[in-house]
């Protein structure tokens, strides 16, 4: 539902199918329900992907960072709010909100959107239709800056985008990077450690079908992935861990 101040809140319940291997509700769960919300509060304000493509564009996430502070619990109801800042050079911010029944945080989240161009698949120029309006709240994540991946000799893995993983515009859904990324630490690595913090950096698109290069490695308690494809990089992404 839409709040007084402009933000939206839904509850949001985690099951099973939520979680990794270790019983752990992971961060494509979370990450999908952002994205339901976000879309959601699109829609609430005639901001949706509907009314995206009459102006013959859609949204697009950029980039993305959340914070987690305890891991969510599953099978409880938990309220997810979101709201975007004001825009500014075509970026549209927006952050996320988790917590309990009690009210306690869970997790913090922020990604930047973008309008494309549905044709030229480039930044839309058609922006006047987006109220310039945003919220602002205390204890929001800062707007992440560009990843940089480390120059520690990596090593290399193929995956192939599966119909399973795109997204309605085709190609890789936001959410499925880290779970590509995750997928690449081995079982001692995850076992041992709680994952603390994620940041992804969408550079290109990655079509159905389209097999991507990941370069990746892990430095202390980070991994790191750099997928790439047609030579060009295409993804980002950091993941910081504490150890359990």
């Amino acid at each position: 539902m839409l709040l007084p101040d402009g933000a939206y809140r839904m509850t949001v319940t985690f099951t099973s199918e939520d979680t990794d291997p270790l019983g752990r509700v992971d961060g494509r769960a979370v990450l999908r329900r952002f994205q339901d919300a976000a879309g959601d509060h699109f829609d609430a304000l005639d901001l949706g992907r509907d009314t995206a493509v009459t102006h013959g564009c859609f949204w697009a996430a950029v980039r993305t960072a959340v914070e987690i502070y305890r891991t969510p619990p599953v099978g409880r109801a938990l309220t997810l709010e979101t709201w975007p800042n004001r825009p500014s050079h075509g970026l549209f911010p927006r952050h996320y909100l988790l917590t309990d029944a009690g009210g306690g945080t869970l997790l913090r989240g922020v990604s930047v959107w973008v309008l494309m161009d549905l044709e030229s698949r480039t930044l839309s120029r058609d922006r006047d239709w987006v109220p310039p309006a945003g919220l602002s709240r205390p204890g929001e994540l800062s707007v992440p800056r560009r990843l940089r991946f480390p120059e520690s000799p990596a090593q290399t893995r193929l995956r192939t985008v599966t119909a399973d993983e795109a997204d309605v515009n085709g190609h890789l859904n936001n959410a499925e990077y880290l779970r590509w990324g995750e997928d690449l630490a081995d079982a001692a690595f995850a076992s041992a450690r709680r994952l603390r913090r994620f940041e992804i950096e969408y550079k290109k698109e990655l079509p159905l079908g389209a097999a991507a290069e990941m370069a990746y490695l892990t430095e202390g308690g980070s991994l790191f992935v750099r997928g790439r494809i047609d030579e060009n990089d295409a993804f980002v992404l950091r993941c910081d861990y504490d150890p359990i």
